[in-house]
């Protein structure tokens, strides 16, 4: 893939033609700054951006119970820098998991692979982002999110190459482990998430 800002084509193949899309991205030879350059980079802005406009428009919403609150500019700011970089890091650790795993089950560690794995995998969660514009559709952005798990489960037997026998459950692991690494994500974030009873409601 040529380095250029976010191929777009990609983005729609990744997402609708997993199958054919992860044969390419196992033949191309890249760098590890050109994928985060031209790919995780722009895609981790997506979810603050939208997340910071949204939360500013209609406030941050605790559930139907506790109801929506004002959050200072200060705070939507913090926020979204820090999803940015928890979005980043964890594409980073996702590829770590993959890349050690693979000798486990008859591939050769490839933290190269790893990383397409990894940055490719996460598009429908750093698409998903996307939805935090409007607080109704957050069922929406989950089960959006929730394509990464298979996006990680059709990418790892074909770009890591593991034996035939033991592909599966490659797949597996590695998707329990981009579980792992998703719930860290949340968990980090919801600390630096503001405290209602601190804030105003709307």
């Amino acid at each position: 893939m040529a380095t250029t800002f976010l191929d777009v084509s990609r983005l729609k193949g990744i997402l609708l033609q997993p199958g054919t899309t992860w044969k390419t991205i196992d033949g191309e030879f890249t760098k590890p700054g050109a994928i985060y350059k031209t790919w995780v980079l722009p895609l981790a802005l997506i979810g603050p951006i939208c997340g910071a406009i949204g939360t500013f428009v209609f406030g941050l919403s605790f559930g139907p119970v506790v109801g929506v609150y004002r959050v200072p500019i200060a705070s939507i700011g913090t926020i979204a820098v820090v999803d940015f970089v928890l979005g980043v890091v964890g594409v980073w650790a996702l590829s770590l998991v993959i890349s050690l795993l693979a000798p486990t089950f008859g591939g050769q560690r490839n933290d190269v692979q790893g990383l397409k794995t990894a940055a490719y995998a996460s598009t429908a969660w750093f698409v998903a982002g996307a939805f935090q514009l409007l607080p109704q559709l957050a069922l929406v952005r989950v089960l959006v999110s929730l394509y990464s798990l298979y996006l990680v489960f059709s990418g790892v037997p074909v770009v890591m190459k593991p034996s035939k026998d033991q592909a599966m459950g490659y797949a597996i692991v590695a998707i329990l482990g981009a579980v792992v690494v998703a719930l860290l994500v949340m968990a980090v974030h919801t600390a630096f998430s503001p405290d209602y009873s601190t804030l105003r409601a709307r």
